[in-house]
């Protein structure tokens, strides 16, 4: 029987950090002797590789420095020349100093020559040497897939199940059973997803792309002049005339595109609580003085606001001050659910998440609850990718290839077990189990791709296969489905994006004559422009490592993970 993750924090620096680092390095053996490459080989391939990068970098400095010296000598030649010719003062030994000068810059061209060919010689070897390598490595680098790190995090994890794919009954459940709205995909396009479970309850972990508009400066310039009299130093009036360069500047908006992570989680318990917090810094108490003088405050605000029985906020305060301070998600809306939740064991976990400095990341994350729903965001999501292209572990150099691999995954588990650590933190949420017959037809029905997986695959292609030709910005990709026939769905694929018409505007300036001028401004005018292509996917149960080794993928196919698809040239 599985069990539940209590202390989240003590359990990963504990036990499953070091269990997964072990899982992980067994898991690159373990794909090493599958692909069977010869490991000292490569390291020997891989050794004259450096030792001739090492030489092309001594005949770079090399031809540098000859470089320099021919200049600095030609230089010095062709001045002595120079300064004989003007005739300033005695010039006789400039040109015997120019013609050695020149001589012996004329001298370093054959060595300058040597060095250039020696860097261009060694170069050529590097490159073909390292394509060895590459071909040494393809049956390694062949047998990465998608869904190594999350097997791998499962292992470790039990209590966290990972799936193939984001499919359409497990979106539905999100919808009708915990109340997500949809109407948050509005605007956005999804880059990557992979959802799963705790104890039947759905999570996703989700990268979108999305548009906002901004004022953008855009800046001209005009040069103006004027003649205006003034005094010299003799206390003469004399005319002289005047340049100042006038800079305009104009205000448009602009669309810009921007990309964002989150986590999306679906529970049962405490049905109707609502409640939001953020980041505090509170919990970093790097002062701790001052840190615990406005804690002090903090507090005695709390109690301030939860006697206060005139407003509408029922909010009480909790007997665990500190955990009130630091978490202060003041704007509950059920004592009662958010009690039941927040249980002393539960405020102790989070309060350790929370003030942690040394093994997760901290108190960097917002926390949201939406009745079922609760979306959480936080820095080091932001910063880490989510996404688990094998691509990234692609190497001609096994050492450094295994080093990657292990040094990604162990980051990578980093990052989405803290992500999810505020909901491990809280028992009832691993406790508390969905209605069973709603997952049995999850189960029992067709397992199809939901939209947000057909839109991280054309984003995966790139939006410049699908947007108009005259769009000049970023896309907004958006999916419908078609049609359906024989297991292959055809998925329209709409880029939104904008158009650029040049403008002109002249923003009026004072200049120094005290005169008013119009300052040319040019910018930019954006316009919307959609354009729409047809992509073919199908689902795929088995493995993504034996599709890859047995079909040549262009780019117009894309295996990712276990959906197969593919764009018609003819439509392109």
């Amino acid at each position: 029987m599985i069990q539940d993750v209590y202390e989240p924090l003590s359990r990963y620096r504990d036990e499953f950090e070091q269990k997964f680092f072990r899982l992980a390095a067994e898991k690159f053996e373990e794909l090493s002797q599958a692909s069977g490459v010869d490991i000292e080989a490569n390291r020997r391939l891989v050794a004259e590789i450096k030792e001739l990068e090492s030489q092309a970098e001594e005949s770079i400095n090399r031809r540098t420095n000859l470089g320099c010296f021919f200049v600095l000598l030609m230089s010095a030649g062709i001045v002595a020349f120079i300064a004989d010719y003007s005739r300033m003062g005695d010039t006789a030994w400039l040109i015997p100093l120019g013609c050695v000068c020149i001589m012996a810059s004329l001298f370093l061209l054959a060595p300058l020559q040597r060095a250039s060919q020696l860097y261009k010689d060694l170069k050529e070897k590097i490159g073909i040497k390292r394509e060895i390598a590459w071909q040494q490595m393809e049956p390694l680098n062949a047998l990465y897939t998608w869904d190594i790190p999350v097997k791998l995090i499962q292992a470790t994890v039990p209590r966290l199940e990972f799936e193939p794919y984001f499919t359409k009954e497990r979106l539905k459940a999100l919808q009708k059973q915990f109340g997500w709205d949809n109407k948050f995909n509005r605007n956005k396009s999804i880059l990557f997803v992979q959802s799963g479970v705790i104890n039947g309850n759905p999570f996703v972990f989700g990268e979108y792309r999305y548009m906002e508009w901004q004022d953008h400066l855009y800046t001209g310039s005009k040069e103006i002049s004027w003649r205006e009299k003034e005094r010299d130093f003799d206390g003469k009036v004399r005319t002289v005339t005047r340049h100042e360069t006038l800079i305009g500047t104009v205000r448009k908006p602009e669309p810009v595109y921007k990309k964002k992570k989150l986590l999306i989680y679906g529970n049962d318990a405490a049905p109707n609580l609502n409640f939001s917090r953020k980041p505090s810094e509170l919990s970093k108490g790097d002062d701790i003085l001052f840190t615990d003088m406005r804690k002090r405050y903090t507090i005695k605000k709390l109690q301030e606001f939860s006697r206060n029985l005139e407003d509408e906020s029922q909010f009480t305060l909790m007997c665990n001050h500190e955990f009130e301070a630091l978490f202060h998600a003041v704007d509950r809306n059920s004592e009662v659910e958010f009690r039941l939740l927040f249980t002393a064991l539960s405020q102790i976990q989070m309060l350790n998440l929370l003030k942690d400095k040394n093994v997760g990341y901290g108190d960097d994350f917002t926390f949201q609850k939406k009745k079922k729903i609760n979306l959480l965001t936080s820095n080091h999501l932001d910063k880490n990718p989510i996404d688990t292209d094998p691509k990234r572990f692609h190497d001609w150099n096994y050492d450094h290839a295994k080093e990657n691999f292990l040094c990604f995954n162990a980051e990578y588990f980093r990052n989405i077990y803290f992500s999810l650590a505020p909901l491990l933190a809280i028992p009832l949420y691993q406790q508390t189990r969905t209605h069973e017959e709603i997952w049995k037809d999850v189960r029992r029905g067709r397992k199809e791709s939901c939209f947000w997986e057909h839109e991280s695959l054309a984003n995966y292609y790139g939006s410049k296969r699908f947007k108009a030709f005259e769009c000049v910005t970023e896309c907004i990709l958006k999916t419908s489905l078609r049609e359906q026939q024989k297991g292959v769905s055809a998925v329209e694929v709409t880029a939104y994006g904008y158009r650029g018409e040049h403008r002109v505007e002249y923003d009026e300036v004072r200049g120094g004559d005290g005169k008013w001028h119009k300052v040319p401004v040019k910018w930019i005018e954006y316009h919307p422009v959609e354009n729409s292509r047809i992509m073919y996917l199908t689902e795929r149960d088995r493995p993504s490592e034996v599709f890859s080794r047995n079909a040549s993928l262009s780019a117009q196919n894309v295996f990712r993970r276990n959906i197969y698809s593919y764009l018609n040239d003819d439509e392109y």
